[in-house]
């Protein structure tokens, strides 16, 4: 039995690809890719397998949108587009 005294729940950290800051899941977006290779919007953690995350300022987002390479690295595939839904949510040149 492993004792598990003075452990303080925390909450998941992860890392922005837009600003490279580490900041609590929570408090970031979440993207999935699906089977045709797309980034898509996994903001009710629907999807499996990897993801990638991204704060809600419009400056993150357009720097992970605009590091395809990045986001590659992050699902460990190639990315080869993004959902249509994504452009008009957030504006950004794709």
């Amino acid at each position: 039995m492993i004792n598990v005294i003075g452990r303080k729940d925390r909450a998941p950290i992860r890392t922005c690809l837009g600003c490279r800051q580490r900041r609590a899941q929570q408090k970031l977006w979440r993207f999935a890719l699906d089977n045709s290779g797309c980034v898509i919007k996994d903001f009710r953690g629907m999807h499996d397998g990897r993801h990638a995350y991204c704060c809600q300022a419009d400056s993150c987002l357009q720097r992970f949108f605009k590091n395809k390479k990045g986001l590659s690295r992050a699902f460990r595939q190639q990315v080869l587009g993004f959902d249509e839904g994504l452009q008009g949510l957030f504006g950004s040149e794709q």
